[in-house]
């Protein structure tokens, strides 16, 4: 059987005994659908790197903060290499600032080291201003696609089915009221997230 939004949603609806002789339902399929392709995006957060995914990038021109371009980006994870060349390794941008304070300000020349940039998932420096023309080989988390009921989901195996069974029960059954998760609702994300390997804080000590 293909692994479909469709046959997601007809599981979770026996688990929500949202059946009956008359295919009556209490929720309707574009509702559940929502919630399937949200539950892709809760695994993109929990597990990056079953959604990474490596991309060639121009550079701008001149400047040592880049901005990635891939629209399908939800953060960077690497920045590899010059695409076909040398590796990038990091550097620590607070004691280059503090050894080099005009580092920015050097001639364009090829990236040897790269740095995050904090509180923007997207953005990177690099140790020199970029040249005219490098392209980078650059690691990312991908969104994942946006499924209609019928089409085959290719973003993760389908043993993560399970697990998408379990978060479009968790919210189906948690929409009645949104500022209150019931016990069987939040049995049902936890389910999800133990699927998935998210391990769940302890009670503290």
């Amino acid at each position: 059987m293909a692994f479909t939004p469709r046959t997601i949603i007809d599981e979770a609806r026996y688990l929500c005994n949202d059946r009956d002789l008359e295919a009556i339902y209490r929720q309707q399929n574009d509702e559940l659908l929502v919630y399937v392709n949200s539950g892709l995006k809760e695994m993109a957060a929990f597990m990056p790197m079953m959604f990474s995914t490596v991309g060639d990038m121009t550079c701008t021109v001149g400047k040592v903060e880049q901005s990635i371009t891939f629209l399908d980006a939800i953060r960077l994870l690497d920045v590899v290499c010059i695409h076909d060349g040398p590796s990038l390794t990091p550097f620590d941008r607070r004691v280059l600032d503090l050894f080099n304070p005009g580092w920015r300000n050097v001639a364009p020349g090829q990236a040897a080291q790269w740095s995050p940039k904090e509180g923007d998932p997207l953005v990177f420096y690099l140790d020199k201003p970029a040249p005219e023309g490098q392209v980078l080989d650059i690691q990312y988390v991908r969104n994942p696609g946006e499924y209609a009921l019928g089409d085959t989901i290719s973003d993760v195996p389908e043993s993560m089915k399970p697990a998408l069974v379990d978060y479009v029960v968790y919210r189906a059954e948690s929409k009645d009221d949104e500022n209150v998760m019931n016990a069987r609702a939040a049995a049902f994300y936890s389910a999800f997230k133990s699927k998935i390997g998210v391990v769940e804080n302890g009670p503290a000590n």
